[in-house]
């Protein structure tokens, strides 16, 4: 605008000034050479500008029809027919469990490590991937060293004691790694037992009673065994603990696997709300307020973000 303002002015100082306008029912009318762009009425505005000769509007812009180029608007464009619009995955928010850092927490409760590389955070994913790769490697050998272990305890009581325990519950092969011999067992267990049931009285002892608690309780017949040496019943009893301890740090192997997702999943949720917030203007505002009690009091705030 400020060329046309200049010719104006410049056109105004070479030529003489005209009487003051005369006002008219439909606007302003001025004499030469100022007529030309004064306009004469209110209701056509537009046909008046379009005028040919007029000096504020060049002859290029008349031809094209439009102060913004040739042609028509472009018009938006139409997608086609049966393709299925684009999905717009909605930003990750630092606000609550929302869904993309619910997504990125699950990934890391499934696979640890995988929230954190979905985020870009690969050296992170690469420590949780390591750990849960070692986890599941020491399950994989306490495992093996528990049935290696089993299997040497079996067949130490099947060659040293005369007896098969496979199929047998834990507690039976405890019994047989306590005791020398199932009659050592049926005097010091059953027997007693039997007493302390039937002749704690010692002025009503049930005789019968006493001798049919020991008869279904004793072991014998394909279930007796008896060590042939003291070393072979020792190291059956040793076997048979490496054993059980070889099992519970399997079970302790699964604990670890159980904490390392929720870890991993936890981090990489905290990892998630740390990228949103990066992603935010981070600085000072300063906030002012009218005060409610005074009418000229104000109130000033200056707030941020972390």
């Amino acid at each position: 605008m400020a060329m046309p303002l200049i010719a104006v002015l410049a056109l105004g100082s070479t030529l003489s000034f005209s009487p003051p306008a005369t006002a008219t029912a439909t606007g302003f009318t001025v004499d030469a050479p100022f007529a030309a762009l004064a306009p004469v009425s209110n209701a056509e505005p537009l046909a008046y500008a379009s005028a040919p000769g007029h000096s504020l509007i060049s002859p290029l812009t008349l031809a094209s029809g439009s102060i913004t180029g040739f042609g028509d608007s472009p018009k938006p464009k139409k997608e086609k027919a049966g393709r299925k619009p684009k999905k717009v995955k909605p930003p990750v928010t630092n606000e609550g469990l929302g869904p993309e850092r619910a997504r990125i927490l699950l990934r890391s409760l499934t696979v640890p490590g995988w929230g954190q590389a979905t985020l870009g955070h690969k050296g992170s994913a690469r420590v949780f991937m390591l750990a849960e790769a070692g986890v599941w490697g020491a399950f994989t050998a306490f495992k093996i060293q528990q049935v290696q272990r089993t299997d040497s305890y079996l067949r130490t009581a099947r060659l040293f004691a005369g007896i098969d325990l496979d199929g047998r519950d834990d507690e039976f092969r405890r019994i047989v790694g306590a005791f020398a011999s199932n009659d050592e067992y049926n005097l010091l267990v059953v027997t007693r037992d039997a007493a302390n049931l039937y002749l704690s009285d010692p002025a009503n002892p049930d005789l019968d009673g006493y001798r049919r608690y020991i008869a279904e309780h004793s072991i014998g017949g394909s279930l007796a065994w008896t060590w042939t040496d003291e070393e072979s019943f020792r190291r059956y009893s040793g076997q048979r603990k490496f054993a059980q301890k070889a099992g519970l740090r399997a079970n302790a192997a699964l604990g670890f696997a159980i904490a390392n997702r929720l870890v991993s999943a936890l981090h990489a949720a905290r990892q998630a709300g740390h990228d949103a917030a990066a992603t935010q203007p981070q600085g000072w505002r300063l906030e002012l307020a009218p005060g409610f009690d005074d009418a000229g009091q104000v109130r000033a705030a200056l707030t941020t973000s972390f």
